[in-house]
């Protein structure tokens, strides 16, 4: 059953990017068991995946036990998660992915609710735009450069940050320096916390010269 399903998921798959370079998908469990609506492991590799304009880079996915609806899905119903799920997984990506991505709507608004986050409730975002151009990635830190408009005012903003995990879920960034010669509110913050929530476990996160690592267990629930 599992060599039945694997070929039908990784076409599913396709059918959600825009590109991939490589995607092996591989569902292995008895047909018994699958049928019964339990599939003991899902294997996901995909090389050069493009989602929504983001570049993915490479990422390595392992979920085990994992209880879905079969049964009712067989006869016309949708699919339904039934029990939470542990995902382990491993993703890289390049500062040449990142670069690519920053041009994805859903990136740039990402980073820029985190810089509205950093800078704190003194902050109106309301009345600046960024247009954020160029990423860095080097040993220990990560560079974020663009440029900021502000009460009819332009000027190069620049975001240079540490990032660390404690604990598995809280993002600390620090050190971390805004540079821009508009005023803003909060722009002298040197450290941010970031509290990913107990649903996820990352157990390793580098940053390499051009290269993002990252390792960890997510949960996904029903």
């Amino acid at each position: 059953m599992g060599s039945i399903l694997s070929p039908a998921c990784r076409v599913w798959l396709k059918s959600q990017v825009s590109h991939v370079d490589d995607l092996q998908v591989d569902i292995t469990g008895g047909s018994r068991q699958i049928l019964g609506g339990t599939i003991p492991q899902v294997a996901v590799v995909a090389v050069g995946a493009i989602y929504q304009g983001l570049s993915l880079g490479s990422i390595d996915l392992i979920a085990e036990n994992i209880r879905i609806n079969l049964p009712q899905v067989l006869k016309g119903q949708a699919l339904r998660l039934l029990e939470s799920i542990a995902v382990t997984a491993e993703v890289k990506f390049s500062e040449r992915d990142l670069q690519a991505s920053l041009a994805a709507p859903i990136l740039a608004q990402a980073i820029t609710d985190l810089f509205s986050q950093i800078l704190g409730t003194n902050s109106q975002p309301n009345q600046w735009l960024v247009d954020w151009d160029r990423v860095h990635i080097a040993p220990q830190t990560l560079i974020l450069q663009g440029n900021l408009t502000a009460e009819g005012q332009t000027a190069p903003i620049k975001i240079s940050m540490g990032i660390a995990i404690f604990e598995g879920h809280i993002l600390h960034l620090d050190p971390l320096n805004i540079t821009c010669s508009l005023d803003l509110t909060g722009s002298n913050i040197t450290s941010h916390a970031i509290d990913l929530g107990n649903d996820v476990n990352i157990t390793q996160l580098q940053l390499l010269t051009g290269e993002l690592l990252c390792q960890g267990r997510i949960q996904v629930n029903p």
